[in-house]
């Protein structure tokens, strides 16, 4: 709980006067909706304004819970053009517990996890965010440095 309320003193990010629904009049160019529940941030920023900006449209950083949802959103970012080479952050981190990754929206062990081989690997002692990554064209979870840009992936609650 303290952690949440760290992020938004630490986070500063602009306020768009619209929120995250599924009704289509009110999508804004700022995200690119992906089938009900989640839309794309089409701006990257580091994992901590990813949250709350998320969180302020109403919405959470996403958690993939089945190995369905990670099929597909690999198939959609797969498929539509120019996200291969992106990254994605997601709404999982180990930054209470080193090496134990948890849904940040409710602090529940990580539900699902596609690493690739060698992964997470704390590289460098400060990979504390998870995100998705393309590897041979296919999106796989890696644990990244959460200061580090990245675009987001918003679940809507």
């Amino acid at each position: 709980m303290l952690m949440k309320y760290c992020i938004v003193i630490l986070c500063v990010t602009g306020v768009l006067p619209f929120k995250l629904t599924d009704n289509d009049e009110n999508e804004a160019k700022p995200f690119t909706k992906i089938d009900r529940e989640y839309y794309l941030i089409n701006t990257t920023m580091n994992w901590f304004d990813a949250a709350f900006y998320c969180h302020f449209f109403d919405s959470d950083l996403a958690v993939i819970e089945s190995e369905a949802e990670m099929n597909a959103l690999n198939f959609y970012l797969t498929t539509n053009e120019g996200h291969v080479g992106k990254k994605f952050w997601l709404g999982i981190t180990d930054l209470a517990k080193e090496g134990k990754f948890m849904s940040f929206t409710d602090d529940r062990p990580m539900p699902y996890a596609k690493w690739p081989g060698g992964e997470p690997n704390d590289f460098g002692k400060s990979d504390d965010c998870v995100l998705l990554w393309a590897i041979n064209n296919t999106f796989l979870m890696n644990d990244h440095e959460c200061t580090k840009k990245a675009y987001a992936i918003c679940e809507l609650r």
